[in-house]
C-alpha cells in the first residue's frame, strides 16, 4: 500500500512515516509520479480552501476527499463539477465521524493491542501554564501534538 504524507514542514517526515507514510513530500507536486493514477483517498487536515480543491484534483476514479480540518465557517471551496463525474466523493469529518456509543470501546481496545498510536502522537507535553507556548509550537509546526 501507497500512502503519501504531504506537509509543508519536513520536521514532520518521522512523525508521518512512524504512522505508515510509505513516501512524504513537501508540497502535492510530486504526488503525480508517486500515484500516477490518483489517490483512493485524500485527507486535507489544515482547514485552507486552496489545499482542499487540491485534494480533490489529486483523486484517482472512485476517489475520497476527506475533510478535516476547519476552515472559516463563511469560507467556500471550488472544484471542478465535471471531475467529480468520475464518482469521486467528498466527505467532511467531524471528530474522525466517531459515533462514541461503539467507538470509543474499540479505540481502547486498539490501543491496548498497540494499534492505535496514541502516545507516539504526543511530542510533547506542557504545564498549563505554559498554554502559550503549547499554542505556539503547534502553530509554527514543532510538535505533532501537544497535551
Amino acid at each position: 500500500m501507497t500512502i503519501v504524507a504531504v506537509d509543508a514542514n519536513p520536521g514532520k517526515e518521522a512523525v508521518a512515516r512512524e504512522f505508515g507514510a510509505t513516501h512524504f513530500l513537501t508540497s502535492a507536486e510530486g504526488v503525480r509520479e508517486i500515484l500516477p493514477n490518483g489517490a483512493d483517498h485524500a485527507f486535507e487536515c489544515v482547514g485552507r480552501v486552496e489545499l482542499i480543491r487540491q485534494a480533490v484534483d489529486l483523486l484517482d476514479r472512485h476517489g475520497q476527499a476527506v475533510l478535516l480540518g476547519v476552515p472559516a465557517a463563511t469560507a467556500e471551496a471550488s472544484f471542478l463539477v465535471s471531475s467529480m463525474y468520475l464518482d469521486k466523493s467528498i466527505l467532511g469529518c467531524r471528530y474522525g465521524s466517531s459515533r462514541p456509543q461503539r467507538d470509543i470501546a474499540l479505540y481502547a481496545q486498539l490501543y491496548r493491542e498497540g494499534r492505535l498510536l496514541l502516545d507516539e502522537l504526543v511530542t510533547e507535553t506542557y504545564p498549563v501554564e505554559d498554554f502559550e507556548k503549547a499554542a505556539g509550537d503547534a502553530e509554527a509546526g514543532r510538535v505533532a501534538r501537544g497535551c
